[in-house]
C-alpha cells in the first residue's frame, strides 16, 4: 500500500487534480481517462497524490446538481495498481449531519479513502442543510477513530474576510492541510499564510499544510474561466501569460514556478512554520498533459525556494 498522505505532509507534496468524468460519459470515455490518469501517475516519481473534486452546480434556490462522477467511484475505477494516495473531496454544505456521517464511514472503510477535504457551499449566505466545514471536519476526525494515516483537509480562499481565523478554527477542529484556490499572484496568499502561521504559534497550534494551487492556461478563454472562478490576474500577469513568444501554455508553466518559489521563500524567511505544497489543476481536459508537465517540474520549486547557507 502507498505511504499515507498524511506521512507526506511535511515534505513539500506535490499533487495533481483530475476532475472525474461526467455522468454521460460513455465506458469507453471513462476507460480512456482512467488509462489516461494512470499513465501521467507512472510519469511522475515526484507525485504524492490524486485530488479529486466533486463537481457540482447550485440552481437559484441552492440545490445541488452533481454533473459529474461520485470521486470515489472514479477513484475506484483509477484502481489500486497505482502507487499513490487519492484525496477525495465532499462538498459538505449539501449533505445533512446523518448523510455526512454515513458518507465519511463508507469512505474510511468500504472505499478505503484516507484522505478528504470537505468543502463549504458557494454562497456565505445560504442556509445550507449541512454542517458547516469546521463541524465536519470534527465529525471526519471522530469518523476516523484516532487513525494516524487519515488526513482531512479543508479550501483556503485567501481574499476572503476572516481567512485566517477561519483556518485557526479549522485546525483547531482537525484540518492537517488546506488547498488553495488557483493562484498568479503572490498576494493576498503570502500574507494570509503569515498571518496563519503567527496565530496558530500563538495558540500552541501546529499549522496545517498548505497547498499552493496552479492552474495551466492555454490561451485568454482559460483565463477568463479562472478569473470567473475568483482567480485573481494582475494586468501585468496577463500580459506576461498572452504574450510569451512560446504561447500562454509555456507561459504559465513559468508564471507558476515564480509565484510558488517566490511565496515559499517569503514563507520561509518569515520563520511562521507553515508546511507548503503544490496542488495542480488541469481545470479543463485539454490542459491535460500541460498540467502534467507542471506536476512534474513542481518538486524541483521546493529546492529553487530553499535559501542557499552562507
Amino acid at each position: 500500500m502507498a505511504r499515507p498522505f498524511a506521512d507526506r505532509l511535511g515534505s513539500f507534496p506535490v499533487v495533481l487534480e483530475v476532475v472525474p468524468p461526467s455522468k454521460r460519459a460513455s465506458d469507453r470515455a471513462v476507460d480512456a481517462l482512467v488509462a489516461r490518469t494512470r499513465k501521467a501517475i507512472a510519469s511522475l516519481p515526484g507525485l504524492d497524490a490524486v485530488n479529486l473534486p466533486e463537481i457540482l452546480e447550485e440552481n437559484h434556490r441552492g440545490r445541488p446538481y452533481y454533473r459529474n462522477t461520485d470521486p470515489r467511484a472514479f477513484a475506484g475505477r483509477l484502481g489500486n495498481g497505482t502507487r499513490l494516495e487519492v484525496i477525495v473531496n465532499k462538498v459538505v454544505a449539501h449533505t445533512p449531519r446523518p448523510e455526512l456521517e454515513a458518507w465519511l464511514a463508507e469512505s474510511f472503510g468500504r472505499y478505503g479513502v484516507r484522505n478528504v477535504v470537505l468543502v463549504g457551499g458557494s454562497d456565505g449566505q445560504a442556509a445550507y442543510p449541512g454542517p458547516s466545514v469546521p463541524e465536519a471536519d470534527r465529525i471526519a476526525v471522530r469518523s476516523a477513530a484516532g487513525r494516524a494515516d487519515v488526513a482531512v483537509g479543508n479550501i483556503l480562499i485567501a481574499e476572503r474576510r476572516g481567512e485566517v481565523e477561519r483556518l485557526v478554527a479549522k485546525t483547531r477542529a482537525g484540518a492537517s492541510f488546506f488547498t488553495t484556490q488557483v493562484l498568479f499572484e503572490p498576494e493576498p496568499i503570502t500574507s494570509v499564510l503569515r498571518g496563519y502561521g503567527e496565530a496558530c504559534a500563538a495558540e500552541g497550534l501546529a499549522p496545517g499544510t498548505v497547498l499552493l494551487s496552479f492552474a495551466p492556461v492555454s490561451d485568454a478563454h482559460d483565463l477568463e474561466f479562472l478569473v470567473w472562478l475568483g482567480a485573481r490576474v494582475s494586468a501585468e500577469t496577463e500580459e506576461a501569460l498572452l504574450a510569451h513568444p512560446r504561447g500562454a501554455g509555456d507561459a504559465s508553466l513559468e508564471v507558476a514556478r515564480s509565484i510558488g518559489t517566490g511565496i515559499a521563500r517569503e514563507i520561509a524567511a518569515a520563520r511562521v512554520g507553515v508546511p507548503l505544497g503544490v496542488n495542480v489543476e488541469e481545470i479543463a481536459a485539454h490542459n491535460f498533459d500541460l498540467a502534467v508537465r507542471m506536476a512534474r517540474l513542481a518538486p524541483a520549486w521546493r529546492r529553487e525556494a530553499t535559501p542557499v547557507a552562507r
